[in-house]
């Protein structure tokens, strides 16, 4: 899993792990001893634009006078790297460091220092080395001109008594994949490269205006069996075996007249699954900079950039300018949250990709066998998050975020499951979830509203129209006065779903007041059915004894079925299109976070008539769902999705909730503010150090869990700072 990100322009960078989840949810997030980039994408944010997630680097520290009995060689491999190169790297060192006499050490890295600014997007990471050596390391990293750029400052060693080299290696995936691209040495711009396409990704180290000297570089492939993965210990021989060859003292002293090892690579170019490792002298008295570049092909690999230190201070003017423009926290947030808002404000323009899709996350894990990823665009995650931009003045995001949303829209209106940054459908395993495209119309109304954005309405006139006209007419087959069926929020069942419902009339709603704020005609079909949804929420058919059903009509498996009849529930039943039976329970009574959209952020739950059921709903949400060791609130009763953990977003929605006060009302009551109290306490607690918040917290260590970051997460936290009152905070 990932810690936290970097971002600009064309390309994202994620620092972390990567292990399996599977193996990594064990240390919930924590690196004792730190982290490293582990996974790039470019030149757009979503999961089909991989460049590598296998990195793997080390640094070698080599005494000049060499004595008998003596360690020759010193290793120190950098933290969060390719698990299965870093295992074999230890291996080989091991297989070399008792030879005669140990004459490989292997030291840890240990992270002392990690801190991403709350204002600029640059990472500041401090490393002290384990064992006898001295040795500090300090990085600072920005995104800027579309590479990752480390200004690295080693000290703690004296360079008359010590070199050192740093060996770097990769195997590429660009556009997720890894046929038909190609790895090579570029001597021309002094990189170690890889292409597909119009996408080339490279490593290269610079000092001042100079590349480091190159020690040794080698690409492979995997259809012939030669990885470069595998050569880490010829380079950690020959450099030894030259000071053998001609003395070592001598050898130490007088080698910079090449900086070649004495190894021959076996190929400087490759192709299909390839994979490359580059060295480089690297200075231990003075500072330097690898650069981890994005490019459209290789000869722009040969143009300049900017100093690394002047690429700081322009990354950092950059970003506290944009901050200025926008909305500021209100007075009454303490400046420890002040600073977690702007954070999040980076973060949220982080995920936004330079066309106008935002990403639910950046992808973290290929293999798909514990969730189906993450780095696209939902059209319901994105309302929310668009919502959250325009509260707090990102008025240009979210403007580009619908224009991209124009390119989502189906034929019939709708917005589907999920998008690439193209406007592609995504992968999918719950096609239609009616509330998406309700959060979409709701989402651009707020827009409009806020920003007073009249000329972007005219442009996408047309969507809306779609989209709300789709809203409408979509019935259930079984009971016309229903909506259509789809899957909810959270992507597992099927039914006509309170949140849907909801959503569905705010949506109708808001398009309903886009057309009467623009002074067009508003079709009568859209009144009439939104006056219809509105009162479906406030219906028994939603709200029975101060009881909220989560479901109704909810698809029951075979399985499932047979339980339900058992316990003597009413199913009903009809057939589909091709002749096969679909069974329906009528109502689900499952407590879920999400029942309490109605009134937040959707405000079609009817308080006057419902106040009463809906002050017990908060109760027994925070009655059942909040997890009672570790605190946080989870989604829904008996969650199995990571075993129920309490989530960011959905404590954040219950402070949100429990603290609405509608015009009309006195506002929530002791009980009420004292569960938004607790929520909110609870989601300042849990914040990361670097600030990026978690779609989960693991309750055994309170620890991020699971993805990293989470925009949803982050969105709510940007409405709570805005829309919480003080009280809150008393």
């Amino acid at each position: 899993m990932l810690r936290l990100t970097l971002a600009r322009d064309h390309l994202l960078c994620g620092y972390g792990t990567n292990l399996d989840p599977s193996v990594d949810l064990k240390y919930s997030g924590e690196s004792t001893a730190g982290c490293r980039p582990s996974i790039f994408f470019g030149p757009q944010r979503d999961a089909l634009n991989l460049l590598t997630k296998r990195l793997h680097s080390a640094l070698i520290v080599r005494p000049k006078t060499l004595l008998d009995m003596r360690p020759r060689l010193h290793v120190l491999a950098f933290p969060g790297g390719d698990p299965e190169v870093s295992a074999l790297w230890k291996e080989q060192a091991l297989g070399l460091a008792h030879q005669i006499q140990p004459k490989i050490v292997l030291h840890e890295w240990q992270q002392t220092s990690s801190t991403l600014e709350h204002d600029a997007d640059i990472y500041q990471q401090e490393f002290q080395a384990t064992g006898e050596l001295p040795l500090k390391l300090r990085i600072h990293a920005c995104v800027e001109g579309d590479a990752l750029r480390e200004y690295w400052q080693l000290s703690g060693l004296n360079s008359a008594q010590y070199e050192a080299y740093l060996v770097y290696w990769f195997e590429p995936e660009i556009g997720a994949g890894q046929q038909f691209q190609s790895t090579l040495f570029y001597e021309p711009a002094r990189a170690l490269a890889s292409y597909r396409g119009p996408v080339c990704f490279a490593l290269q180290a610079w000092q001042a205006d100079q590349s480091l000297p190159i020690a040794f570089a080698e690409c492979g492939d995997w259809q012939h069996g030669a990885r470069t993965a595998h050569r880490f210990a010829d380079i950690l021989r020959s450099l030894w075996t030259r000071d053998e060859l001609v003395g070592m003292s001598h050898a130490g002293s007088h080698k910079s007249a090449s900086s070649w090892l004495p190894l021959e690579p076996n190929a400087l170019a490759s192709l299909g699954r390839t994979d490359g490792v580059i060295a480089w002298h690297a200075p231990l008295e003075n500072s330097f900079e690898v650069r981890f570049r994005l490019t459209e092909n290789l000869d722009q690999l040969m143009e300049p950039m900017q100093p690394i230190e002047e690429a700081l201070r322009s990354v950092r003017e950059v970003d506290q300018g944009w901050l200025r423009n926008l909305k500021k926290a209100p007075a009454h947030v303490p400046a420890p949250q002040q600073k977690q808002y702007q954070r999040t404000l980076l973060t949220l323009k982080q995920m936004q990709d330079p066309g106008g899709g935002i990403i639910a996350a950046p992808e973290f894990h290929y293999e798909l066998n514990h969730c189906g990823g993450y780095a696209f665009c939902w059209g319901r995650d994105a309302g929310f998050i668009s919502y959250a931009m325009d509260v707090c003045g990102m008025f240009e995001e979210s403007a580009s975020f619908y224009r991209y949303m124009q390119s989502c829209q189906s034929a019939d209106g709708s917005f589907l499951h999920r998008h690439d940054m193209n406007g592609n459908l995504g992968a999918s395993w719950g096609l239609l979830q009616p509330d998406e495209t309700a959060s979409v119309v709701f989402g651009f109304w707020q827009h409009v509203k806020l920003a007073e954005n009249k000329a972007l309405a005219e442009e996408l006139r047309p969507m809306v129209d779609k989209a709300a006209n789709w809203l409408s007419s979509s019935r259930h087959p079984l009971d016309p006065n229903l909506p259509i069926p789809g899957f909810d929020l959270w992507e597992e069942r099927e039914g006509v779903h309170s949140y849907s419902v909801a959503a569905m009339a705010a949506g109708l709603k808001a398009a309903v007041d886009l057309y009467s704020y623009m002074k067009w005609s508003v079709p009568p079909a859209w009144e009439t059915r939104t006056r219809e949804l509105i009162a479906l929420c406030n219906s028994e058919r939603f709200i029975q004894k101060n009881r909220f059903a989560r479901t109704v009509l909810r698809r029951v498996s075979p399985y499932q079925r047979s339980l339900i009849e058992d316990q003597g529930e009413k199913l009903h039943m009809h057939r589909s299109p091709a002749g096969r039976p679909i069974y329906s329970l009528e109502q689900d009574y499952v407590v879920d976070i999400s029942q309490v959209a109605a009134v937040y952020p959707y405000e079609v739950l009817d308080l006057k008539q419902h106040r009463t059921a809906y002050n017990e709903l908060l109760d027994v949400v925070m009655q059942r769902l909040w997890r009672a060791d570790a605190g946080g609130l989870g989604r829904y009763e008996a969650d199995h999705y990571r075993d129920g953990n309490p989530w960011i977003l959905t404590t954040i929605w219950l402070a949100l909730a429990a603290a609405y006060q509608h015009a009309d009302e006195t506002g929530p009551k002791e009980k009420q503010w004292q569960i938004a109290k607790t929520a909110w306490q609870w989601t300042l607690q849990h914040v990361p150090a670097e600030g990026q918040l978690p779609e989960q917290v693991d309750p055994k260590t309170g620890r991020p869990s699971w993805v990293m970051p989470l925009t949803w997460s982050h969105a709510m936290f940007a409405l709570a700072i805005q829309q919480l009152p003080k009280e809150v905070y008393s």
